[in-house]
């Protein structure tokens, strides 16, 4: 499907805004990460599991006894679904839910991309953009404003909330290589900038704008819950993220605009070839894959980091409801251990490859594995609560020591396992094998999720999920033992010399 740009070159030429619009394109798509990063670090990470067990409790009943309502902190305690046919613990009704919402965002995200894809428009993304950050905005705030007996009604504003976040990052973050490209193009001011490297520096200051706004609204959600006393003090966390959400959207439909006019023009798009459109997601993704099977270490990592991801990001979700149900952490107590996650998954990103490099002369392959070496010190460490009275996850100080231990393995392995995947894959298909990085990354969560689920369903006791997350992060060492990124960029720049040949 080929078409053509609806303006001529010379018509271009005399466009006296093209530079304004470039910079305002970075501007919009630092207010993106702004106004959308609290959602997945507060309420994904933090507030939402913390209500789904809430919410759950208070509709559910003994685990000895389904004739007996749950009403202390430490009882262990099922909750009945679909009209009480079988019942659930209440740690793994968010945990399911979290799988859940997961797998039909990976679904909506692929498809939504065809779409985007196909009509190659700047504002047209931005419009999608809008489109789901209100309608996620929207959804967050309704889950403040349930009662507790709406249960039911929390886990689909969860599930439709995070799959409103997942299509606004990854249309945000595919409108990055545009931008940049424009910037360097038809801004006078970056002429003569290196692509690669203010490729990284917007992308840098975009993640350290998303953090900052996260930071904020965290420490406004301990204020807000320290001064309520109600049950509901969570929801008004809650509340916040939503409301922040929803109000920095409005900038983007003015701040986000073509500088170059779209390839298609919104009335050639014939709501007859929708499915077409929606389709076309999905032969990206079966053509990522054809690809990436012709490169061994691709495929290597791609494994070893489905694995990896699965592990650690059931390892905060397990963590925050293991300490409320086990340790009894007040919810200020929990926000603060997501808000030392933050902060020292900031300096991790910065420091821990930094530090691997240049002090241990460490290779991308070593740091990969000494960092998920790193990051099973948690979980073993609640496995060893088995075995003691004393330490192993039995006092919540621990939970402190552990979240900033957690956050620097967070934020180390973010930045190096992107790193080494640019290594490996072909100069020029960087995109089609990043979106395949994105659906690995995000397809993981739902199986460890639902695991840890199942496990806390049959045991009653969420510590065994530990066993769990010690098991697959071990398994990844020697995936990634076999990786060779020597090898592996030898591979890729093989395949980009045939793909030229052919071309």
């Amino acid at each position: 499907m080929n078409y053509q740009a609806v303006t001529s070159d010379e018509e271009l030429v005399h466009q006296p805004d093209r530079d304004k619009k470039s910079s305002n394109n970075i501007l919009g798509w630092y207010l993106y990460c702004f106004s959308s990063e609290p959602f997945i670090v507060s309420a994904v990470s933090t507030y939402v599991p913390l209500l789904l067990e809430q919410f759950a409790r208070l509709n559910g009943v003994s685990v000895d006894d389904h004739s007996l309502n749950c009403v202390t902190p430490n009882q262990k305690c099922v909750l009945g679904v679909f009209n009480n046919s079988f019942y659930i613990d209440t740690a793994s009704f968010a945990l399911y839910t979290f799988s859940l919402s997961v797998l039909f965002q990976a679904v909506l995200v692929i498809s939504i991309s065809g779409l985007v894809d196909m009509w190659n428009s700047v504002k047209f993304r931005a419009y999608v953009i809008l489109t789901f950050g209100i309608l996620g905005g929207i959804s967050t705030l309704a889950i403040s404003q349930l009662n507790t007996s709406q249960f039911y009604s929390l886990a689909v504003l969860a599930v439709i909330s995070n799959c409103c976040y997942g299509v606004v990052n990854v249309v945000g973050n595919s409108l990055l290589p545009v931008f940049t490209r424009d910037l360097i193009q038809y801004n006078t001011a970056h002429k003569h900038d290196d692509h690669e490297v203010i490729t990284s520096v917007i992308s840098g200051r975009g993640s350290g704008v998303g953090y900052v706004a996260a930071l904020i609204v965290q420490l406004g959600s301990i204020v807000l819950i320290k001064n309520s006393k109600s049950h509901d003090s969570i929801q008004a966390a809650v509340f916040l993220v939503g409301l922040w959400w929803l109000a920095w959207q409005v900038p983007l439909t003015w701040l986000l605009q073509d500088v170059l006019p779209p390839l298609v023009e919104a009335q050639d798009i014939q709501v007859s070839n929708c499915f077409h459109y929606l389709a076309y997601g999905w032969r990206s993704l079966f053509e990522a894959l054809k690809n990436a099977s012709l490169l061994k270490d691709v495929v290597i990592f791609l494994i070893g980091w489905f694995i990896v991801s699965d592990s650690v990001t059931t390892i905060n979700s397990t963590a925050i409801l293991f300490a409320k149900t086990e340790l009894e952490m007040k919810t200020v107590g929990l926000v603060t251990v997501s808000v030392l996650s933050l902060l020292s998954g900031i300096v991790g990103a910065f420091l821990i490859p930094q530090i691997l490099a240049s002090r241990f002369k460490l290779s991308q392959q070593g740091m990969m594995i000494f960092i998920i070496c790193w990051a099973g010190v948690i979980p073993l460490y609640g496995v060893l609560g088995f075995f003691s009275d004393s330490f192993g996850l039995k006092h919540a100080g621990e939970m402190y020591v552990l979240a900033i231990w957690y956050g620097l393995a967070m934020g180390g392995l973010s930045a190096v396992s992107r790193s080494v995947f640019s290594l490996i894959i072909p100069s020029g298909k960087e995109s089609t094998f990043f979106s395949l990085f994105s659906v690995t990354d995000k397809g993981s969560s739902i199986v460890g999720p639902f695991l840890a689920g199942f496990i806390t369903d049959k045991t009653h006791n969420i510590r065994y999920s530990f066993y769990l997350l010690l098991a697959l992060l071990l398994i990844s060492v020697p995936v990634f033992k076999m990786l060779d990124v020597k090898r592996g960029k030898k591979e890729a720049q093989d395949l980009s010399n045939i793909q030229a040949l052919n071309d």
